[in-house]
This record gives structure tokens, sequence and C-alpha cells, in this order.
């Protein structure tokens, strides 16, 4: 068991540490993106489309030591909750992105979070998004997206090519690093990997906005009573407040 979890933590360790090396410069212009909205008090729009990228987005709202201008785009269709099977039908759905989207316009932010970059929500989203005058910032990882058969049902696009910045997430083929036996392969890396890119550019970003608000644990003295204050800041405009 000792030995897995090594292999485990190694292999995900590693893949963070070629995102810090390889990944620098383009995290530092998605924060440089994302601070010009929080100077303009502005809001930051996430959109995770599938089952599992739609954790990044909802990791990154309303937690502490994220800024209060982080507002999640929300497509219940492709969430798990909603039926896990459904939820990969749903997101290979032609116009899914556009429609999520819709209610962005010109001068807005959008960042796009998926694994492997490829479906038609994300895709749409992002291009949709670009077309209108959003800046749009993604989060997908190359390699994955390249073991994936052209034939592929899932392959609608690529996102990265409809995005102003895109971060690799060097989340590996199949989202697996462990090989526990025969036909098990085991070991998922990207919620870990979208999340620490997420999380890398938010503060990157704060740092070059300061008096940025960021949420505090309701579960430390004055955090509900900060919190309170807070979301006044973005009453009315982040509906899931």
């Amino acid at each position: 068991m000792t030995a897995l979890l090594r292999t485990y933590a190694d292999r995900l360790c590693a893949a963070i540490d070629a995102i810090v090396r390889d990944e620098a410069e383009s995290i530092a212009a998605a924060a440089a993106l994302v601070a010009d909205q929080f100077r303009r008090d502005r809001l930051v729009h996430v959109h995770g489309p599938g089952g599992h990228s739609a954790l990044a987005a909802q990791d990154v709202f309303y937690r502490a030591g994220c800024p209060v201008l982080v507002a999640p785009v929300a497509d219940p269709g492709t969430s798990l909750l909603g039926g896990a099977l459904n939820s990969t039908a749903t997101e290979r759905q032609a116009g899914r992105g556009a429609a999520a989207v819709e209610g962005l316009v010109e001068g807005d932010l959008l960042v796009v979070v998926n694994a492997f970059g490829v479906n038609a929500a994300s895709v749409g989203a992002a291009r949709t998004a670009r077309a209108r005058g959003v800046r749009v910032i993604a989060l997908s990882s190359r390699a994955a997206a390249s073991r994936l058969p052209a034939d592929h049902p899932a392959r609608a696009g690529d996102l990265p090519s409809h995005a102003h910045v895109h971060i690799d997430t060097h989340v590996p083929p199949g989202d697996v690093v462990l090989e526990v036996a025969p036909g098990a392969e085991m070991g998922g890396v990207s919620t870990a990997l979208n999340s620490f890119v997420l999380h890398a550019v938010l503060a990157a970003a704060v740092a070059q906005a300061p008096g940025t608000t960021v949420w505090r644990s309701s579960y430390t003295e004055g955090g509900d009573a900060h919190n309170a204050r807070a979301a006044e800041q973005v009453r009315g405009r982040v509906p899931q407040l």
C-alpha cells in the first residue's frame, strides 16, 4: 500500500511540477487578464462543462481564499448530479456551449476548464464567447487531447484554438496515472490539476490587484461577518449566492 501511495503522489506531483515549469508564462498572462477584471470590479466567469470538469468551477466559487468576483457558469445537464451517463451525452450536444454563455457580453472574461478540451460544450462556449468580444482563458491538456482518436464521438473541435490564453494542465491521456491490476487503471488527477491551476491564476491576479475581496472560512473567527459583507459586493450579479 505504501508503494502505491508513493507512486500516486509522485506522479501527481510530477504533473504539478510540469505545470510550474512549462506554464508559468501562460499562468501569468491569464492572471493579468483576471486582475484587470478585478480592478474594474467585473466578474470572472468560470465554466467547467463536463461531469468532473464542473468541479473546478465549483472549487473556486464561494471558497475561503478565493475572490468574491468569481462566478460559476452552471449547466445542470452536464452535472453528474443530473445523471452520470447523461452528463457525458449532454456535454457532446451541439449548441450546448453557446447556450451556456448566452448572457456574457463584450468585456466579460470567461475561463473554460475541460480535461480534454474537445467536447462540444467546452469548444462551443469558448468559440461563442470569443465571437462576442469576451476574453477567453482555457485550461485543458494537450497530451490528453492528442491521444484521443480523430473519430472519437466526443471530438467537436479544439478548445485551445478559441482561447486568448491557454494553460496546459498536463492531465495524462485517460486521466489516470496508476495501473493497480490488469485492466484496472486508476488514480485520477484532472480535478487536482485543474484546481491547482485555477487557484494559482487567482492568487497571482489578486497579487496584481490589491484590495480585491476574498472569501474567508466561515469556521474562523469573524468569518461569517466578513462573508456577509463580501456577498453585498456581488449581490444581484451572482445568481448562485
